[in-house]
């Protein structure tokens, strides 16, 4: 007979308000609540070169960092929660290492809070997080739609946010969104309904249609 074995809640480690500018600065600041797997280094340690002399997070098996996974894996036992938002992030480049440094197992990861930063794109160094299940990204300065495809290859993804970028100005901004992340049930902060899903079936089908015409 097996046994249950619950999923632990670990606090979030927050790192709100820290007016950092490059991911590996991360490292020399005490977060305000949460315990990081590892103390802050030494002003005077080169950041850079700590953060690269960890081990890089390793996918569960079957799985591509550059392609998306193909498998997402068993759930972790632990549900990891960082909060790196209300900085001034132009990039999360690294961001895979410094989870080595915060957390026991980066593939605990699941919910991550990159809000109210500079950022300009979604880059895939977010595909190593298979068990991610929510990602805030409002408030930032996402500008190209074509950006959430990347979002579309994490398999366990349930909730994001992306108001508040100039994409969420573009006409159709939600349609297109919902269409490219079938299994999102909640975005910007607010349910996903049948009906909705409906519309954005059928929206779809005719921005497709509208595709295939303009390419004869």
């Amino acid at each position: 007979m097996s046994q249950y074995s619950p999923t632990k809640t670990v606090q979030p480690i927050d790192y709100a308000f820290k007016e950092v500018k490059n991911i590996h600065d991360f490292l020399y600041e005490t977060p305000v609540s949460g315990h990081p797997a590892h103390p802050p280094i030494s002003r005077e340690q080169n950041a850079q070169e700590y953060l690269f002399a960890l081990p890089a997070p390793e996918p569960p098996a079957g799985s591509d960092a550059s392609q998306g996974p193909t498998s997402p894996g068993p759930p972790p036992e632990s549900k990891a929660s960082v909060r790196l938002c209300n900085n001034a992030l132009l990039t999360i480049k690294g961001v895979d290492r410094l989870m080595v440094h915060l957390l026991p197992d980066p593939m605990q990861l699941t919910w991550l809070d990159l809000s109210c930063n500079q950022l300009t794109s979604i880059e895939p160094d977010l595909l190593k997080f298979t068990n991610l299940q929510v990602l805030y990204l409002h408030g930032n300065q996402i500008n190209r739609l074509h950006d959430v495809l990347t979002l579309s290859k994490l398999p366990k993804l349930q909730k994001a946010t992306l108001h508040g970028n100039p994409i969420s100005e573009k006409p159709q901004y939600k349609m297109w969104v919902l269409a490219h992340l079938p299994n999102l049930k909640n975005l910007d902060f607010s349910g996903v309904t049948k009906l909705e899903r409906d519309k954005v079936d059928q929206w779809y089908k005719g921005y497709l249609k509208q595709q295939e015409a303009r390419a004869k």
